[in-house]
């Protein structure tokens, strides 16, 4: 079942990319910002209001930037411990991945080809040490506070060496624990949104609904800047601004928190969608999965993809016109090239979605196409993402 909403476009140029006018109905109601009061639509006139889900948000620009790939420590997870705790012992390009049983002898989720099939896994949320690589942030006494009502501020150096102030918002899981190690979720808002809006209920649930299946986590809400060609808070990744927030604040996180990095994964819509392709491009050695709706992977030479494997699950409609379903595509075979996948798939929970055969153990790749559909988000993404999520 799809979540439909009436979208209506209004030609942008952003780098890279350009969109023009358009409009599709599908009678529902305008998914308009919901902070902005005067939002509405009126005889297919142009929304008042910001950036929408899949409203008039025009989430294409491009994350264009040439941040090389982070070479922090932590690589990622080969996921794959047995019940009784033996660790899987494969390692990675990106160094020796840890995968041992978590505390109790709960599989660390062994994840097959077909990857988003429900009841995959079982170490979701807070695991103890074992199988994990804790940060320095684990065994602290005191810790920042989180929630909507306590957003925090870093210095970000951009490739120019420009220092820019960034705001993010940070959720902890119910009696979070520092002498366990959590998973992180970062989520990425869409073109016009706010860090904010993602931290509340606004749209599904926290964290695009998101948290509700995957509850035994940290999630973190990065703000994104105002981009100077479409005057929309987004992540065009200018001089690299956007890479270098995400590795600042994941920094930051693991120093203040008992986070595993081995589990640290990305999620988005429309421009939260190209970041975190992006992210799953740029950094895949630091981010173990990303779970991508109505997102692009913008080509940047060739030069910029970091060669790693990095879980993938991607949905996107056929009928995008705000960002086209292409965009997706590249990323999804820049992916299916990094986990040396074949061409075959087999159907997964949720239909329409396809697993792709003979990728590497741990790292599957579920693309879901939504023929016919818009810039929506379809009913199954939460759901299906956190169940992609809890597997790792």
């Amino acid at each position: 079942m799809i979540a439909r909403h009436s979208v209506l476009v209004c030609s942008v140029l952003l780098p890279l990319v350009a969109f023009g006018c358009s409009s599709k109905n599908s009678n529902a109601t305008s998914f308009a910002n919901p902070d902005d009061t005067s939002a509405g639509t009126g005889n297919g006139g142009t929304p008042n209001g910001g950036g929408a889900i899949g409203g008039a948000s025009n989430g294409g620009a491009s994350t264009g930037g040439s941040a090389a790939g982070n070479t922090s420590a932590g690589g990622t997870s080969a996921a794959g411990a047995s019940a009784g705790g033996s660790a899987a012992g494969s390692t990675s390009a990106g160094g020796t991945s840890a995968a041992g049983a978590s505390a109790g002898g709960t599989s660390a989720a062994g994840a097959s080809a077909g990857g988003a099939s429900s009841g995959g896994s079982s170490s979701a949320g807070a695991a103890g040490m074992a199988g994990a690589m804790p940060t320095t942030g684990c065994n602290a006494t005191t810790w920042p506070p989180a929630g909507p009502n306590s957003p925090q501020m870093i210095d970000v150096t951009d490739n120019k060496g420009a220092v820019l102030s960034r705001q993010f918002y940070v959720s902890l899981p119910a009696n979070y624990d520092s002498t366990k190690t959590y998973p992180l979720v970062t989520a990425w808002h869409y073109a016009g949104g706010t860090a904010a809006q993602l931290i509340s209920a606004s749209f599904g649930g926290a964290f695009y609904g998101v948290q509700k299946g995957f509850p035994n986590a940290i999630y973190v809400a990065g703000q994104g800047l105002t981009d100077a060609q479409s005057m929309m808070t987004g992540w065009p990744n200018t001089n690299g601004q956007d890479i270098a927030f995400a590795k600042a604040m994941l920094s930051w996180l693991e120093s203040s928190y008992c986070i595993d990095q081995n589990r640290v994964m990305a999620t988005g819509m429309s421009y939260g969608g190209i970041m975190s392709d992006a992210l799953g491009c740029q950094m895949p050695n630091v981010f173990r999965a990303v779970g991508v709706m109505s997102g692009a992977l913008f080509n940047f030479g060739g030069s910029s993809c970091v060669s790693h494997p990095i879980a993938a699950w991607i949905t996107h409609g056929t009928a995008d016109m705000t960002v086209d379903i292409s965009g997706d595509e590249t990323a999804r075979d820049q992916f299916l090239k990094d986990n040396g996948c074949g061409a075959t798939t087999q159907p997964v929970d949720p239909s329409p979605c396809v697993s792709y055969d003979g990728c590497t153990s741990g790292y599957p790749v579920v693309w879901c196409p939504v023929d016919g559909e818009g810039h929506t988000i379809p009913s199954f993404a939460a759901g299906a993402i956190a169940n992609f999520f809890k597997q790792f």
